[in-house]
């Protein structure tokens, strides 16, 4: 049972119990909006947290050499660094000519994303399919762009579009399918 399904319950036991001062209606819309506020929280907290998981593995990933950078994008709001690797499908990068020296500034760079990574001044920005792969892309105030930061009621939306289309297209009954 979901947050606001408790708090209407504990509403309707309240009010055969007591008489409320305030309309019925009225009152119940504002405990429900005070509960989805709360699961909106939640919700943040927990995407969040997810966000912050996901650039720690990446940045583990930079140190053990699965992923080093191959690029950076441009945009108007600033610049992405692009991450792939043996992992992704790709070629770790290094120097055409085996320069050491180049190899180590392409090192030095890498722990430098991956510090970024792991004190949240970089945030996985997204993931680019390629013909031998994919990238990930990361950036953050450090090259200009904005943190990312989570759309909850977009989320909610597209959770639900897209459970309906998969509730019609396997045939499956949407109440047994959560």
């Amino acid at each position: 049972m979901d947050l606001i399904s408790q708090v209407q319950e504990r509403f309707l036991s309240l009010k055969s119990q007591t008489k409320f001062p305030f309309p019925n209606r009225i009152f119940l819309e504002g405990v429900v909006m005070v509960a989805r506020k709360i699961n909106e929280e939640k919700l943040e907290a927990r995407i969040f947290e997810i966000q912050r998981n996901l650039a720690i593995v990446v940045a583990i990933l930079i140190f053990m050499g699965q992923l080093s950078i191959i690029g950076v994008f441009v945009t108007p709001r600033g610049f992405r660094v692009t991450l792939a690797g043996p992992l992704t499908g790709s070629s770790r990068i290094k120097s055409v000519t085996n320069n050491p020296v180049v190899n180590m500034i392409i090192d030095i760079i890498n722990i430098a994303i991956a510090k970024m990574l792991i004190i949240d001044q970089f945030r996985i920005t997204g993931t680019v399919l390629t013909h031998n792969g994919f990238t990930i892309n990361c950036g953050g105030p450090l090259l200009g762009t904005a943190r990312t930061q989570p759309k909850i009621p977009r989320i909610i939306s597209e959770y639900d579009n897209l459970h309906d289309v998969l509730c019609r297209f396997f045939n499956i009954d949407p109440k047994s399918f959560k």
